[in-house]
């Protein structure tokens, strides 16, 4: 049984921004530098200020950052950039995106969750992994001084019921009669928000998330932030149950009947002495329990060298390229069962350097099999992975090896952005029909 709530959300005034995209932080959690500069510059009152403000150098104390963010989202709602909806509402998401010629589409649905499971509920299938400790440290940080969720995390939901109407149908014949809004996004991606708060509907999108089974893929280390924060509150003598605004973390359900998306690759560039294929091979067969699998060396060997690794969900498997253009596939079924295991075995035992010494060369879009080309230059080798939901029954058996993979492994393309709506602390989550409270 899942029990989120319906809540009454933060969102930009357009008439204040301008058009949405401008305003949202497209990536989901995982947000490089260069992207943190690129939204700083877009727009004065991008959501890059409340997920990730960058350092000043006037900063001063471990909390500066999350101070500023909230300087700002205080800014932001008194001077009616930000509004708050009146109705407690759920927010519905449609993502449409160009998948070669086919336009796909994604129907999600953004509410809060609560944090703790009641006796007969658990919370999660499966979860990732926090993308580090630090990463959590900083979402610590950030949601005990806002006191606000300011990006969702992200959920798969699959439907356990039988009824003749899917949950993606279900919102779907929802909003059809609301009207939406809309933002464009340069890759060609477009995202649909819908505020549904009759309590007719409410109620029927809350009976059938009854039937819903959660695995969490994005958004573990905020997850995990906002209950230890919760935990600190609760130590301190607060009481109460989920209407105690910490109790709950705003959350996007992606439902799996119709998710037409992808894990992006992650590409990481280790710096050593040169190393050909060959030479790869035959360093592989001195580490104990890691195999070596050449794959090839044509432009297209790291999109067959990720396929590959895609058809072994129960065991994580890492490609390898050298500077000559060969691609190999490496994993250790009897030493790891992680991928950042498999990562750090590598890069110590066959790389003789230090995971912490790579750098991740940025991917934004899935790379097209036939001319995406990625070789090693001369002194590097490069470590590539993608979490893969092709096959069959697809995305449905991904649950079982979502523990395997960090949050930043299972990054989904399109992205579910920050910026829609957001969820302050401060605020009530108002009764309505449906709605568990």
């Amino acid at each position: 049984m899942v029990q989120l709530l319906p809540f009454c959300g933060w969102r930009y005034d357009l008439s204040q921004v301008g058009v949405l995209s401008d305003v949202i932080v497209p990536a989901g959690s995982a947000v490089t530098l260069s992207q943190q500069s690129d939204l700083y510059r877009q727009h004065p009152c991008n959501a890059i200020r409340l997920t990730h403000n960058r350092a000043e150098p006037a900063d001063s104390g471990s909390q500066a950052s999350a101070k500023l963010a909230d300087e700002f989202f205080r800014l932001w709602r008194r001077e009616g950039i930000l509004v708050r909806d009146h109705s407690a509402a759920w927010y519905v998401l449609q993502t449409l995106s160009q998948q070669g010629s086919d336009t796909t589409e994604r129907w999600g649905l953004l509410g809060l969750l609560p944090l703790e499971a009641t006796p007969d509920q658990s919370h999660f299938t499966a979860t990732a992994q926090p993308a580090s400790d630090a990463e959590l440290n900083r979402l610590l940080q950030l949601q005990s001084v806002c006191r606000a969720d300011f990006a969702p995390v992200c959920l798969f939901a699959e439907d356990g019921s039988a009824a003749d109407e899917t949950p993606a149908e279900l919102l779907q014949r929802l909003t059809r009669a609301l009207t939406p809004t809309e933002c464009w996004l340069d890759s060609g991606t477009r995202h649909r928000l819908w505020a549904v708060t009759s309590p007719a509907a409410i109620a029927s999108i809350s009976q059938r998330l009854e039937e819903q089974q959660l695995s969490l893929f994005d958004g573990a280390a905020a997850f995990q932030a906002s209950l230890q924060l919760l935990q600190g509150l609760r130590s301190a003598g607060e009481t109460g149950g989920v209407e105690i605004p910490a109790a709950r973390r705003l959350a996007c359900l992606l439902f799996t009947d119709n998710l037409h998306s992808c894990f992006l690759p992650r590409i990481h560039q280790i710096t050593r002495p040169a190393m050909s294929g060959p030479q790869l091979a035959a360093a592989a067969e001195k580490v104990p329990g890691l195999l070596c699998q050449f794959v090839g060396n044509e432009p297209w060997a790291l999109a067959d060298a990720l396929e590959l690794a895609g058809l072994n969900a129960d065991q994580p498997c890492l490609a390898i390229g050298t500077s000559d253009g060969e691609w190999h596939l490496l994993s250790a079924p009897a030493r790891c069962r992680t991928l950042q295991h498999l990562r750090e075995l590598t890069t110590t035992e066959l790389l003789q350097s230090q995971w912490a010494a790579a750098t991740e060369q940025p991917v934004s879009a899935p790379l097209l099999e036939r001319t995406d080309y990625h070789r090693a230059t001369s002194g590097t080798v490069l470590l590539a992975t993608q979490v893969t939901t092709a096959g069959e029954p697809g995305i449905s058996r991904l649950p079982c090896f979502i523990p395997q993979y960090s949050e930043l492994d299972l990054q989904l393309w399109p992205a579910v952005p920050a910026g829609l709506v957001f969820s302050a602390h401060s605020d009530r989550v108002d009764f309505v029909l449906g709605s568990s409270l």
